[in-house]
């Protein structure tokens, strides 16, 4: 075969590929798809599942090799399992080509599962929860020019509230509650001129200790600059220097909030009249029963699949951030909202116990509170992250 040949032939070939390539294209264009990525460093075992209605709804999609696969919009979710241990990694897509990463894929690269986690708060504390770094879907599904991806680095989350023993230690503790090093410029003038007012001082004999103030029930009655003076205190005296306790910023709230499933409340996309149940949401102030302690938690409710109890209904929760809007044009960053001494509302979290509407409950939804405003629905809960 001459030289001439051989030339026609590969440029047939590279003509042929590029022709089927585009025929492909187009067919992930007509079906509105996105490609997912997937590199397993960590030669883990891998399974990829669509997340339906509910927990209990997710399906394993077919087809899935553990390193590609096309995907059409909807949520879906890892399942990874390294050295004995399980988590998930969220991958919700949006349409043709419209993933995060290079050329609009969605690419997610499996690591190792961490071989330390942080120090439990106390030793009769719950262990801290383990939340995969990587890219989730941010933002009001019902606003489409809200909804936009945001990448984070792996971090931790407690999977209850703070609760009143566990603020009440603090309280306490001489180098706690009244050190001027755990709070904040505007929180040192604000407990200059103002006392604590949280459930965690009531006692056994105050009318409203059993509505409020047991020892396993979240701390109510907390204001922002008291919570962020607990995650100070809470970084020197366990993290020991070594993990950062804090409030959740807006995002980390949301993507531990929303799991792996995407889901727009706790344990669904729904909540309807056969679904309140599974949330501690009464919308009486006058209930006897009020928000829910611990070991009744475990009882009567279910935790989302990164294993948070209570992120829909019990209390509202605060967060690090300020109520400062994002939307794709101006997507979520880390910046000075998230900075401890910036003035501003503080956005608040998830619903409480008494919530006068559903819409408090729907995880997108943000409320807004001065940091120096506490009542019987507001508590919150911390993240940890590893110090460099």
């Amino acid at each position: 075969i001459s030289l001439a040949c051989i030339g026609l032939l590969a440029v047939w070939f590279t003509w042929n590929h590029h022709r089927q390539d585009e025929a492909a294209d187009q067919l992930h264009y007509e079906r509105n798809e996105t490609e997912l990525v997937v590199s397993n460093l960590s030669n883990a075992a891998v399974q990829l599942f669509g997340a339906g209605n509910a927990l209990e709804s997710a399906t394993l999609v077919s087809g899935f090799d553990g390193s590609s696969i096309w995907l059409h919009p909807g949520n879906y979710f890892l399942n990874i399992t390294h050295n004995g241990r399980s988590f998930f990694l969220p991958a919700p897509m949006i349409g043709y080509r419209a993933g995060p990463d290079e050329e609009g894929s969605f690419i997610i690269s499996i690591r190792p599962a961490p071989k330390e986690f942080p120090p439990r708060l106390f030793n009769s504390s719950s262990a801290f929860l383990f939340i995969p770094g990587g890219n989730f879907l941010l933002g009001d599904r019902q606003n489409p020019r809200e909804t936009h991806y945001v990448w984070l680095t792996g971090y931790f989350v407690y999977p209850f509230e703070i609760t009143n023993a566990e603020f009440r230690a603090f309280l306490n503790d001489p180098e706690g509650y009244g050190n001027s090093a755990n709070w904040c410029v505007n929180g040192k003038r604000w407990k200059s001129l103002n006392a604590s007012r949280t459930t965690a001082k009531l006692k056994s004999t105050d009318t409203e200790y059993s509505r409020f103030g047991q020892d396993d029930q979240p701390v109510t009655w907390v204001n922002w600059f008291e919570a962020n003076a607990y995650c100070r205190w809470a970084t020197n005296k366990v993290g020991k220097a070594r993990w950062l306790y804090s409030l959740p910023n807006d995002a980390e709230w949301e993507k531990a909030a929303r799991g792996p499933d995407n889901f727009d409340y706790a344990l669904g996309m729904t909540i309807s009249d056969d679904e309140v149940d599974l949330y501690n949401w009464k919308k009486n102030s006058d209930a006897l029963v009020t928000v829910t302690g611990i070991e009744q938690t475990k009882k009567i409710f279910t935790p989302n699949r990164y294993g948070l109890y209570n992120i829909t209904g019990n209390v509202a929760e605060w967060t690090q951030s300020l109520n400062i809007p994002y939307n794709r044009d101006h997507p979520y960053v880390d910046d000075e909202r998230n900075h401890d001494e910036t003035p501003g509302l503080r956005s608040v979290r998830g619903g409480s116990w008494y919530s006068a509407a559903i819409s408090y409950l729907y995880i997108p939804y943000r409320d807004a509170f001065h940091p120096e405003q506490s009542s019987q629905e507001l508590g919150f809960r911390v993240v940890v992250k590893a110090l460099p």
